[in-house]
C-alpha cells in the first residue's frame, strides 16, 4: 500500500499541518495560508499526474 500524502486543494503545495494541534480537525497550508477540514489526500504517483495534467491544461 502506498503511503498517502495531504495535498492544498488551493494551491496544490504539500506543506500541510494539522491546525491547532489538531485539535479543530482542520488542517493548514503554509504556502498559501489556506485552513479548512477539507483536504487532498493522494499517493505520490497521483500527486504527479495531477501536477502534469494542471500543467497540459495551462498550455492549452
Amino acid at each position: 500500500m502506498s503511503k498517502k500524502i495531504l495535498v492544498c486543494p488551493v494551491c496544490k503545495s504539500k506543506d500541510i499541518e494539522l491546525d491547532a494541534g489538531g485539535y479543530t480537525g482542520k488542517y493548514y497550508c503554509k504556502k498559501c495560508g489556506y485552513v479548512g477540514s477539507y483536504i487532498l489526500e493522494m499517493t505520490e504517483g497521483e500527486y504527479k499526474e495531477m501536477l502534469e495534467m494542471e500543467e497540459l491544461n495551462e498550455n492549452k
